[in-house]
This record gives structure tokens, C-alpha cells and sequence, in this order.
């Protein structure tokens, strides 16, 4: 390819699952109602964490109040700011691509990123993130890697600096694991001044983000700050520890481990079907070209033909099929065994050469951070997969395109080159083909619906659509301009679209988030100053342990609303009463103070 055609076909497929994904990047109740509802109360005067609780750092509620205050509650607005902050994570993916490979094969390294793991529901999506946060964190890190990895400059050093504070005011982890990452690389590598330059790496962020943290801090109990705010990452409670190892796949080793068995197979079989397909075209390439060519050509349509049968089923082959898990799930334990074998070398031969060769220690050790979130359940579901897979992704393809053209030379016996290193190339574009022909089905089922919103539409699957207009038409109606709403587990949608007011502090409730103190707070706000209505909805919560609010966790909150709130309206399939959080079917159910109710 041309250099042009090159740098640009990441942003083309980015373009082009934009498109096959358009307006359906926001779920309504799956985070949703946090990300919109704590910046538009900072763009009212709340004080975050003190007034609003808040699990992360502070940067992107702040801009995001911004982009309110500026536009108004707009869907379109709050998905440009996501979208720039998408676009410049793929710029510094497909720098350090550069970095790590050639022009073509870069491309596709970072093409295979975003065909992966940029367009993923739920939550992980980039255009409407889980959150905001994670994306901003995300994106300073992978970005402070390239301007700072394998030595830098002052200027590029400083620039890394702001990008490494950046990520501490989203997600402190995943800034200090960046800050790290460059101090290894840093202190184990030849480069004197860059040695000498770690004080800008180091100190300038974290002092930085810490004068920031002390004042928007400010006048909020500690105990608040460590429950539910943003120095929760210190003191995790037992059920964020339970979403952690579940989203990571170590809660449930023996099924992972046997999953992640089967889809190394499978890309041990893919590998060896090439390799051998390489030594055939070769040698028959030696005696004429067309059939060397040939050879090729009908090796790549046999892997295509798998793709297009793993996509599409046969009805006798769908259950089957259901049970091969993702493969890029062998990715992350992979990346973790290479840099145990490199560090082992390195020590063993006291050398100073990188970890492996070719790829940057920082960027590496990063990479190992990322999919440690994600060790034995890399996949295509799940927020973390979203944000954590893209760099992981693109330094694994730089490791297989890397053996790929060395390993020839062991084996290969014949004068013509092999065609190895190009068919693991094509291999990879033919699964990124396979990627956006999956997405284009998963995004154009019939079953997506417009739901019209006075902050703007958006496209939701049914039955979640056509509950949610029901809910949003009577909450307009029978909540006044001014009066409030308060949601469970989740209903931050409803607040932010109609412009009603939350009068709790916390617009999220799930397992960990509050204590039994804070639970009597809720229920003595709720029953001090009675909202104008209450909003349940039937989301389940994945991976905390206890799934159903009030039922298997806040029990006594859920109790309170049964007593102190009656049913004016359900909508949804599940909407037959009485309507419980964990039955089966869909539902929001609007409820009214019991003593408005009568009247």
C-alpha cells in the first residue's frame, strides 16, 4: 500500500463501523445514567464526590460539564467529545504501530484494533463509553508510551508529562501503572539523559494531579472519598473485587482455561494450515509462478470459508459454533508468558536489550497491565474489553508479524521466499473482515427501534426501546418542570433527558456502592423530601455476586420503596404485575409516593 493509503485505513474502518453503528452506541441503563447525570450536576453547581458520588477521577466529568454548559443536554454533543477522545486513542495506537512494524503491516495492527475492540456493546463502545473516564485514561496512557518510549526528547518528555497527569485524573491506576511502565523502561535502558529526565515522568504528573485532587476534594469527608468516591481504587469493596476477577475470567478458572484451550487450537490449526500452505506455494513457486499463487489463493479461501461459516452457521453447526470462544481470547496469557521468557533471557544474558525484541518495554509492560484486566476472558463482550484490548492488540500482531518473517528462515529450504509472512497478513485482514461483517449483524437487526428523547434520538434494541418511550412520555407528563426523579438501580437516562433533577446524591446503586449507613441516608432523603416519582428498572448487575436490587442486595432500601411508593405505570414485556427486579422479561416500572398516589 501506499504510506497515504496506509496511515489512513484505520480511520477508514473507523469510519465505517461509525457508519454500520450509527446512533447506536448508548445503552440506557447500563452506565448511562452515571455518565450523563454526574457532569450535568457539576454544570449546576454540585460539588462532585461531596455532592455527587463518583467512583473515578475527576477530569472528564469536568469536561464533559463543559460540553453541557456550552450545547445543553445534547446526545450529539457528549458523543463528539467521546469521539475526539476515540480518534486520538487511534492516533497514538497507529504511531506506536508505526513504531513496531512496517507501513503496511502497522496499518492492519491498528486497523485490527479498532475492528475488534472500538465498537463493542455493551459499554465498551468509544462513541458512548462505560466511562468516560476509562476512555480519557485510556487513550493519555497509550499516548505517553509513544512520546515518551525508547528514550524521547525534553519536549516530547513534557508532553508525556501532561498526557501521564491527563490519565491520573481519570483513572489513577492506569496512570501510575503508565508511570511505571516508562520508569522500568527508563532506568533499565543506556540512554543518560533520558535517565536523567525521569523527574518530568514521574514527579511533574503525580504532583500535578495531586494539587488537583486536594481541591476538588475539598470539604468531602475522607470516609466519603473512600466509599464512594474517587479514592475507592485504594479500597475496593468485596463486590468490585468480584466484577474485577469475573471480567478477568479468574472467578471461574476451570471453564476460561478450557475455553481459552479451545480457541488455541484453533489458532495453532490456523497457523499450521498456513505454514504448511507456505512451504508448498514456495516450492511450487519455484517451478512456476501461477501455481505457487494458486497455492495461496485457495489456502486464504479456506480460511475465509471458515470465517464466513463461523458468522454464519448452518442450523446443524450453530450450537457447535456457539461453543468457540473469541480468538483473540489466547492474546493476553500469551503477551504474559512471551515477557516472562524475555525477562528470563534478559537477565540470564545481563543485557539491556528490550524485553522483546522490537517492542518497547513501556509499551509492553502497559500491554501487560491492560490485559491482566482481562487475562482469561478477552473477548468481544464486556466494557473492559472495549478500552483494555486495542493495545494489547496491536503489540501481539507486531510479535506474530515479527515471528512470522523470522520463523521462514529456520525452516524454509527452498530459493524462492516464503510467502509465510505475507499469508499470516492476509490471515489477519481476513479476520478483520470477519470482524465488520459480525458487527454489521449484530447493529442492523431488525430488533433496533428509534427512541425519540427532547436531548436528541438514539437507536435501541426492543424491547428496551419501546419501555423506555413509554416511561419517558408518562415521566414527562406527570413530573413537573422542576420536580425530581430518583432511579434503581439505574435510571440517571430518564433525569438527564427530561431536565428532572435527582434529589439523592448517588445515581447508580449496585452491589458495593453503598454501606448500611448509607443505605439509612438514601432512605431518610427519600422519605425527608418524597421525589415526584420512582423509577425502577429490570437491569441485573453482572459479576458483583448479588444480581437483583432489592431483592439480593439493599433489601432494606428495596422494602422502603415497596412501602412508601405505589405503581402508577409499567412498561415493557415484564410489565405484567406484580413487576420484580430479576424476573425474566424487560420492564420499567414508574412509581408515585403512596400518599400522591391516593389523592
Amino acid at each position: 500500500m501506499s504510506r497515504r493509503a496506509a496511515g489512513l485505513l484505520p480511520y477508514a474502518v473507523f469510519v465505517l463501523l461509525a457508519g454500520i453503528s450509527w446512533n447506536r452506541w448508548i445503552e440506557p441503563f447500563v452506565d448511562t445514567g452515571r455518565e450523563l447525570m454526574v457532569p450535568a450536576r457539576v454544570a449546576e453547581g454540585e460539588a462532585l464526590y461531596r455532592d455527587v458520588r463518583f467512583y473515578y477521577g475527576p477530569l472528564a466529568p469536568y469536561l464533559a460539564a463543559g460540553v453541557d454548559l456550552l450545547f445543553g443536554r445534547s446526545f450529539a454533543a457528549r458523543i463528539a467529545l467521546a469521539g475526539l477522545i476515540a480518534l486520538l486513542h487511534l492516533e497514538a495506537l497507529r504511531r506506536l504501530a508505526g513504531r513496531l512494524l512496517p507501513e503496511g503491516p502497522a496499518s492492519l495492527a491498528a486497523s485490527l484494533a479498532v475492528g475488534v475492540a472500538f465498537f463493542l456493546r455493551p459499554g465498551g463502545c468509544h462513541l458512548f463509553p462505560y466511562s468516560l473516564d476509562t476512555s480519557i485514561a485510556v487513550a493519555a496512557a497509550t499516548g505517553a508510551i509513544v512520546l515518551a518510549g525508547s528514550g524521547g526528547t525534553l519536549r516530547r518528555d513534557r508532553g508525556a508529562a501532561l498526557l501521564l497527569a491527563t490519565a491520573l485524573l481519570s483513572r489513577p491506576e492506569i496512570g501510575l501503572a503508565a508511570i511505571a511502565a516508562l520508569l522500568v523502561e527508563r532506568i533499565a535502558g543506556r540512554d543518560t539523559p533520558a535517565k536523567r529526565r525521569l523527574g518530568w515522568l514521574a514527579t511533574a504528573p503525580v504532583a500535578g494531579a495531586a494539587l488537583a485532587y486536594a481541591a476538588v476534594s475539598a470539604g468531602t469527608p475522607r470516609a466519603i472519598l473512600s466509599k464512594e468516591g474517587w479514592l475507592t481504587f485504594l479500597f475496593l469493596p468485596r463486590e468490585f473485587a468480584s466484577v474485577y476477577s469475573s471480567f478477568s475470567g479468574v472467578d471461574r478458572p476451570g471453564l476460561r482455561i478450557a475455553e481459552l484451550a479451545l480457541a488455541a487450537i484453533a489458532f495453532v490449526f490456523a497457523g499450521l494450515w498456513l505454514l504448511v500452505a507456505s512451504i508448498a506455494a514456495a516450492r511450487a513457486r519455484s517451478r512456476a509462478a501461477a501455481a505457487g499463487l494458486a497455492i495461496e489463493v485457495a489456502a486464504l479461501a479456506v480460511l475465509a470459508a471458515a470465517a464466513f461459516v463461523a458468522l454464519f452457521p448452518p442450523a446443524g453447526l450453530r450450537d457447535t459454533m456457539a461453543l468457540v470462544p473469541p480468538l483473540v481470547r489466547p492474546l493476553p496469557p500469551l503477551l504474559l508468558l512471551l515477557a516472562l521468557a524475555g525477562t528470563v533471557r534478559r537477565l540470564r544474558d545481563r543485557s539491556r536489550e528490550t524485553i522483546l525484541a522490537g517492542v518497547p518495554d513501556s509499551a509492553l509492560l502497559l500491554a501487560l497491565f491492560f490485559s491482566a484486566r482481562l487475562l482469561l476472558a478477552a473477548g468481544y463482550v464486556g466494557p473492559y474489553n472495549g478500552f483494555y484490548l486495542p493495545l494489547p492488540i496491536v503489540v501481539g500482531c507486531a510479535v506474530l508479524l515479527r515471528g512470522a518473517s523470522r520463523l521462514p528462515r529456520r525452516i524454509h529450504v527452498t530459493p524462492t521466499p516464503s510467502p509465510f509472512p505475507r499469508l499470516v497478513a492476509a490471515a489477519l485482514a481476513i479476520f478483520l473482515a470477519a470482524r465488520i461483517a459480525a458487527l454489521a449483524t449484530a447493529y442492523r437487526h431488525p430488533a433496533w427501534t428509534r427512541v425519540d428523547t427532547p436531548a436528541g434520538s438514539l437507536m435501541v434494541p426492543e424491547p428496551v426501546a419501546g419501555a423506555s418511550r413509554g416511561a419517558l412520555a408518562d415521566l414527562g407528563a406527570r413530573v413537573p418542570a422542576g420536580g425530581t426523579i430518583a432511579g434503581f438501580p439505574e435510571a440517571g437516562f430518564f433525569n438527564w433527558a427530561l431536565d428532572r433533577p435527582n434529589p439523592l446524591a448517588q445515581d447508580q446503586f449496585f452491589p458495593g456502592h453503598l454501606d448500611s449507613a448509607a443505605e439509612e441516608e438514601v432512605i431518610a432523603r427519600l422519605r425527608g423530601r418524597p421525589p415526584g416519582a420512582v423509577v425502577l428498572v429490570n437491569v441485573l448487575t453482572i459479576g458483583h455476586g448479588p444480581t437483583a436490587f432489592g431483592r439480593d442486595y439493599l433489601q432494606r432500601l428495596g422494602r422502603f420503596l415497596d412501602e412508601e411508593f405505589r405503581t402508577a405505570a409499567v412498561f415493557g414485556p415484564g410489565a405484567a404485575p406484580p413487576p420484580r427486579i430479576g424476573d425474566r422479561d424487560f420492564f420499567v416500572e414508574v412509581r408515585v409516593p403512596a400518599e400522591g398516589a391516593a389523592r
